[in-house]
């Protein structure tokens, strides 16, 4: 009986010296960054969840918004593998590329990165995620003029983007979006073509456009792009500017 009685005490014993020896062997070990995982192919990109486009959608939204918080630590951006993340971009966005969910991460939060070379894995997909002409996808064209032009200090990017930006289908496009390749192009000392640019929009959409938009472009040929531009003939409404 005095033996069994023991058993319980033994148990217990033992247990916490277990549980002391596996404190001592494991409270320095902490998880490791594994970085992006692999990217299935298209093809295979739903077959965790049985062929639901939506859900795979998701599945990779919340992978790419979680990725990076390893046991409480953050990962900084600089050591992701965005050649991955481009992938990733490019994946969900076959699953729906009509979500704003990935385009978001990827220019908000994932185009934060300090690395010039990375962040083209973002321009890459920007480019491709705004250029469509539904909804406001062209914002997201229009994030990617202004990380290629003011984060990357790339400004031949920039007017890449902004040409493609400006030539959009979209009937709501905005105004100043048509505009953004003549706004590099006259930081870039070409204010010449920036002009022509400027005063064609004006010209062909001064029926439509709202009259505050129409004294920014008059104001801004007239004072900013002329003054580089002394053998042009100014416009008329230039020389109305001051009466």
């Amino acid at each position: 009986m005095a033996y069994k009685k023991r058993i319980p005490f033994v148990l217990f014993t033992f247990m916490l010296l277990s549980n002391i020896a596996f404190w001592f062997y494991s409270h320095d070990v902490k998880s490791s960054w594994a970085n992006v995982p692999p990217v299935p192919e298209q093809t295979h990109a739903t077959l965790l969840t049985l062929g639901d486009e939506q859900l795979a959608y998701r599945y990779y939204a919340t992978m790419l918004q979680n990725i990076g918080n390893v046991g409480g630590r953050g990962v900084a951006l600089k050591k992701y593998d965005y050649a991955r993340l481009n992938k990733l971009f490019f994946l969900s966005d076959g699953l729906d590329p009509l979500s704003d969910a990935v385009p978001m991460l990827a220019s908000s939060y994932f185009g934060a990165v300090d690395d010039k070379e990375k962040l083209n894995d973002v321009l890459d997909y920007l480019a491709v995620a705004g250029a469509r002409p539904e909804k406001e996808k062209w914002r997201w064209l229009a994030h990617g003029v202004f990380l290629a032009r003011h984060v990357q200090k790339n400004n031949d990017k920039a007017l890449e983007l902004a040409y493609k930006l400006a030539n959009n289908k979209n009937p709501d496009l905005a105004d100043w979006a048509k505009q953004m390749p003549a706004f590099i192009l006259q930081a870039e000392g070409q204010s010449e073509l920036a002009y022509k640019i400027m005063l064609n929009i004006l010209i062909s959409n001064v029926d439509t456009l709202h009259p505050n938009e129409i004294n920014y472009m008059q104001d801004y040929i007239c004072n900013t792009l002329l003054p580089d531009l002394p053998k042009v003939t100014p416009p008329t409404f230039c020389n109305q500017q001051g009466t």
